[in-house]
């Protein structure tokens, strides 16, 4: 079924883009305001239909797709009766895009599930650039059946879409890449720290680095922001803080000692910069 009604819970940072971009493919978006009513504004003002309630636009969908900002948000909205019903009294589907944790996930798919409502567990990466461009990646975890039936909707927003394994599979592969990403943006920072110490030309430092072994993501596209001390938020420290905190918490019984370093930088920075741009965690270095 070509599914063109599609609900979005969500509107922040990522979601707002994500959102525009379901609009420019012609779907037909039902949203509702939470706190901040400007980005309900500008989509109602693009043709989404506004409704007074999450549960509203559940029952208003085919598809209702949900991008919050952790495990608590997603049990709140999502383990809501109201919300549980609307969603199963149109047999629709929960596309789940939260970087929120593997049990949480499991949890609401099983109310689901309980109802007839068919879940896809399907995080994001890619940032707020990616966000704008639709050329987002997708990790998805659930039947693949359910992915195929969507699979117009995702290519809306993303440009590559994978299927790592059943529901749960999808918040793990987003915490093991949430984990790196935080690691790499800490390494980042203490190598333009010790390349300034060292008098090396920031542009030169990137372009050689940048085609050589020690390469990184986060050392080509968020270095010069580190560099000009600029943070405003793509992906917010305190959100990254959150995600670590999730893998080394589904590392159970391993030791991840790069990772609960890591960790402890993030949260000791957490006060001060939380709602910057995670790279602020690289800033008492570079001030």
């Amino acid at each position: 079924m070509d599914y063109r009604n599609i609900g979005f819970l969500g509107l922040g940072a990522m979601g707002l883009p994500m959102a525009h971009n379901l609009l420019k493919k012609d779907f037909q978006l039902h949203i509702a305001a939470h706190r901040n009513r400007k980005p309900v504004e500008q989509l109602s003002n693009e043709g989404a239909v506004e409704h007074s309630s999450a549960a509203e636009v559940a029952k208003s969908c085919d598809v209702l797709i949900s991008i919050l900002p952790a495990d608590q948000e997603m049990s709140d909205v999502l383990l809501d009766g109201e919300v549980l019903e609307g969603l199963s009294s149109n047999g629709g589907i929960l596309i789940e895009m939260t970087s929120g944790s593997p049990g949480m996930m499991k949890r609401v798919a099983a109310a689901c599930g309980d109802r007839g409502v068919r879940v896809l567990d399907a995080p994001v990466s890619g940032g707020t650039v990616g966000a704008e461009k639709g050329t987002l990646t997708v990790m998805a975890g659930g039947d693949e059946s359910v992915l195929d039936s969507v699979r117009h909707v995702l290519e809306a927003m993303a440009a590559k879409i994978y299927r790592v394994g059943d529901i749960g599979a999808g918040k793990g592969m987003k915490a093991v890449n949430q984990m790196l990403a935080g690691i790499h943006m800490a390494a980042t920072a203490e190598a333009a720290a010790l390349a300034g110490k060292l008098g090396i030309d920031p542009g030169i430092l990137k372009q050689v680095i940048g085609s050589s072994s020690g390469a990184s993501w986060m050392l080509l596209n968020k270095l010069d922001g580190l560099l000009q001390g600029e943070y405003a938020p793509g992906f917010k420290h305190r959100l990254m803080t959150k995600d670590i905190q999730i893998a080394a918490q589904e590392s159970e019984d391993l030791r991840l000692p790069l990772t609960e370093f890591v960790l402890k930088l993030y949260r000791d920075t957490e006060a001060e910069y939380g709602e910057l741009d995670f790279s602020a965690v690289g800033k008492p270095l570079l001030t």
